[in-house]
């Protein structure tokens, strides 16, 4: 265990640049941030290179096992440097340096449904559909261009551990679709200006739901690509629902499904 009080030391730098994607993308590692999430981390078993605490702070117990088989680093930092740190107004002093996981898109799209995302820009949304899949049983989540960085702080939060539980990997969709069709998937897209009711489908076959901008929904492109589109209907007055809350529906329909 080092301890760190500088906010000048080369280590605090490096691990401050996280919080911006360039920096990410530079180291291929990410931040995390929260006791519950770090802890979530070690159980989930994902490749930690560091675990960064506070002074007041002390590793719990139940960590050590894990850690002494493990090659980790263990720094305990200042007050001033887990203000750096944070992006929260509470923090809780305790943080995690993750490798960035490289999924192969191969291996993912041979699985039997997919969820693929376009353009989700909300971190807040992003992570929420994440948590979602993560529940419902997702085997694997594609996301397109355009969609906020998946590592981003508000991302991983939203998505409560359940990062660490899906595989995901990023790609051209416009591709990616091609490959789901020539394999036999259905790929499905959701509108309200359409006539089938999204609990018409069979979810039992091999399929691909694609969920589109917070704003702008599925663009022309993906709706002349998608084999079906699909509606969530309305009773009420609202003309819509955030995407989040829509895939969520979508995707427990599935569930719903399987389990008759």
């Amino acid at each position: 265990m080092e301890i760190i009080q500088s906010l000048k030391n080369p280590k605090v730098k490096s691990w401050v640049s996280l919080k911006m994607k360039q920096g990410r993308m530079e180291q291929g590692v990410y931040l995390i941030e929260g006791f519950k999430l770090v802890e979530e981390a070690i159980r989930s078993k994902v490749d930690i290179q560091s675990i960064i605490y506070g002074m007041e702070h002390e590793i719990p117990f139940s960590w050590q096992p894990w850690i002494q088989q493990s090659d980790i680093s263990l720094y305990q930092v200042s007050q001033s440097i887990i203000e750096k740190l944070t992006d929260t107004k509470t923090p809780q002093g305790f943080y995690a340096i993750i490798e960035q996981k490289k999924n192969s898109l191969e291996d993912l799209i041979n699985k039997r449904f997919l969820l693929l995302v376009d353009e989700v820009q909300d971190p807040g949304n992003l992570g929420t559909i994440i948590r979602s899949a993560d529940a419902a049983g997702i085997e694997a989540i594609v996301l397109g261009k355009g969609t906020v960085d998946v590592y981003n702080g508000k991302v991983i939060r939203s998505a409560m551990g359940s990062m660490f539980h899906v595989p995901f990997v990023e790609a051209d969709l416009t591709q990616v679709i091609l490959k789901l069709q020539d394999k036999g998937f259905i790929v499905v897209g959701t509108s309200p200006h359409t006539e089938k009711n999204y609990f018409e489908l069979d979810y039992k076959q091999r399929m691909a739901i694609i969920v589109g901008n917070e704003s702008k929904g599925l663009s022309e492109i993906r709706i002349e690509q998608v084999d079906q589109m699909v509606k969530i209907p309305f009773m009420g007055m609202a003309e819509s629902l955030n995407v989040a809350i829509a895939t969520a529906i979508i995707l427990f329909e599935r569930v719903r499904q399987l389990s008759e």
